[in-house]
Formats: C-alpha cells, structure tokens, sequence
C-alpha cells in the first residue's frame, strides 16, 4: 500500500514538471488580446487595486484562462479535490497560482468558507476564481457557489470568456476543453463588473442564477464570433 502510494506521488511529480515545460514552450508564443481593458486594468492588473473581485468562467476556459492569470497577485483559485484537480493545482502552483481544494460535490463548503475569509480579512483588491459549471458539467450551467461568494463578500462579480480561431477543441470533453495552438491569439474578455445583492432570498438568488448563466453564454458566444471560433 505505501509502496504504490510512494510510486504514484512520484509519478505525479514527474508528470506536472513536465507538464509544466510542455506549457512553457507551448503558450509562450500565443498572444492573448484583451477587449475589455477598462475592467481588466481596473479589477486584474491595477495596483494597487481598490476593490475585491470574484471572476467566473465556464470550464471550457480553464487551460488558456490559468495561463493568463498566472502573474496576477492576490488571486485565489478554488481546484478540484479530485485527481485530475491535483495534477492542475500542482501545475498551476509552479506558475505562482495560489489554490483552495474543493468542489460543488466535494469539500465545496470549505473552500467556499476560505475564499470568503480570504477576501474578507486585509486590505482589498484581491480575486477569487474557479469555473462556475465545473468540476463535471453540465457544462455552461451555472452554479451558485461563486455568486453566493461574491454577495457575502460585497465583490464584484465578473464574468469572463475567452476563445481562438487556431484551437483544439476536445470535443469529447464534457466542457469542451479549448487548448490554443502555439502562435495563435487567444481573445479574452470581461463583462463589467457588477454587485449581487446582500439580501437576496432562494428564490431571488436563484433568479440571479439563471440571469449571470445567459451573461456568461452570451459572453462566451461573442467572443467566438470576433475569434472566429469555429467548434
């Protein structure tokens, strides 16, 4: 039993180090070009940076959009607990993303709990992320978790979409994982950022749940047409 373990933990080190030089070569010549730089200076890239915000994608995005975001201080991301997210946290960490382990179907309460504290406790400007359809879909179905974040934490919310012309698409993927080939440009965008409210009942929150769900779906549909993303 420990001897597998023991061959399994060095199978997962050797696998994210070179994991981690595969993406080094790989992404180091796609180019990302931003629309929406007014949000992106003012909540991403500004220091210092005034106010506290929580960043959704689909997990659709979730290769090009953690490149993107690997040199962005004060960022918390929320990864898997499974095995596929512990190969993605330990990538992501050499990158300098800083994660919390959990889930919508496993230990999601408890990483919920830290990203709260995290953005409650200090100074402002920091960022909390994770894909809101993850770990396992359906996919672009929107969870609650992040929109209850961002209404105890009074942060903003931002949803974020990003795609190519020059992609991989795994189609068999339950997310239809896009993976940007070397050379590309990669279009990202933010929505403006908005507050959800503090005192939301079930009901309303569930009704904002459907409405940021058709944001991001639009989002993401724009962005593959200015791309020219072709599925």
């Amino acid at each position: 039993m420990i001897s597998r373990i023991l061959r399994e933990e060095r199978t997962m080190k050797a696998a994210v180090l070179l994991a981690s030089w595969v993406v080094r070569f790989w992404f180091g010549s796609v180019r990302f070009r931003i629309l929406n730089r007014e949000a992106y200076q003012q909540f991403i890239a500004g220091t210092p940076r005034k106010d506290n915000a929580v960043v959704a994608t689909w997990h659709r995005h979730v290769i090009p959009t953690y490149y993107f975001f690997r040199s962005v201080k004060d960022l918390l991301i929320m990864g898997s607990r499974s095995r596929d997210g512990e190969f993605a946290t330990r990538l992501g960490r050499r990158f300098g993303l800083q994660f919390t382990r959990g889930s919508s179907s496993l230990g999601g309460h408890g990483a919920l709990g830290e990203m709260i504290e995290y953005l409650k406790t200090g100074p402002r400007g920091k960022i909390c992320s994770t894909p809101v359809d993850g770990p396992q879909g359906p996919a672009r179905k929107l969870k609650k978790g992040m929109l209850v974040l961002a209404k105890e934490t009074d942060a903003f919310f931002i949803p974020l979409a990003c795609s190519g012309k020059r992609v991989i698409t795994f189609s068999r993927a339950w997310d239809q994982t896009i993976l940007p080939l070397p050379f590309s440009e990669m279009f990202i965008d933010f929505h403006p950022p908005f507050k959800v409210p503090s005192n939301l009942s079930e009901s309303e929150l569930e009704e904002w749940r459907i409405k940021v769900e058709n944001i991001l779906n639009q989002l993401t549909d724009r962005v593959d047409r200015i791309a020219g993303y072709c599925g």
